[in-house]
């Protein structure tokens, strides 16, 4: 079994996936054979199978299907004990998966939310009134990672939901007590 697997959704990520791949492509590889990725695609892109080929991901075909039930296919072809589902426009993510790498068998949570930065000063204070707030909707640009026992303890993703998906995991997370830590990328 794998320490942790990186689940990519081809048709979310778009023109962006191949820049995604090299960055954790050079991240992961410092792993030992410990982390995996995966890429689950619904679109039938013929230069998917290459691009996984070349930075040695998974590819994992789905019918075409809302987010929630993608991300579940993609989490049946998985076998990390830690799911990381890295948000869109995610900078930050490659870094803090870096450091997490070597302290992933001793964190102190059950779920974490890497917040993207926001920029304007209006999203810093919604950010802030978030924080007050017991439970916190989190973003889709926001990355997400989960025990593979909690994902599978509260039933996985919500299959008819889209871009509300990941979000909606977190609330479900936290209204079931898991421990939810939310960090800045």
């Amino acid at each position: 079994m794998y320490t942790s697997s990186v689940l990519l959704d081809a048709r979310s990520f778009g023109a962006q996936l191949p820049r995604h791949l090299d960055a954790l492509h050079r991240v992961m590889r410092y792993g030992g054979g410990k982390h995996e990725v995966l890429v689950v695609d619904d679109t039938g892109d013929r230069r998917l199978p290459g691009l996984a080929c070349r930075f040695g991901v998974t590819l994992v075909s789905s019918r075409p299907c809302p987010l929630g039930e993608r991300l579940n296919v993609a989490v049946a072809a998985s076998h990390g004990e830690l799911l990381f589902f890295p948000g869109l426009g995610q900078g930050g993510f490659h870094r803090w998966l870096a450091n997490q790498l070597g302290v992933l068998g001793r964190q102190e949570w059950d779920a974490v939310v890497l917040q993207a930065r926001r920029q304007s000063a209006l999203m810093r204070l919604m950010r802030l009134m978030r924080l007050l707030s017991r439970l916190h909707r989190a973003s889709p640009t926001d990355t997400f990672c989960v025990t593979r026992d909690w994902f599978d303890r509260i039933g996985g993703f919500d299959p008819v939901l889209e871009h509300g998906a990941l979000p909606e995991l977190i609330e479900r997370l936290q209204a079931c007590q898991a421990r939810v830590s939310i960090e800045r990328a």
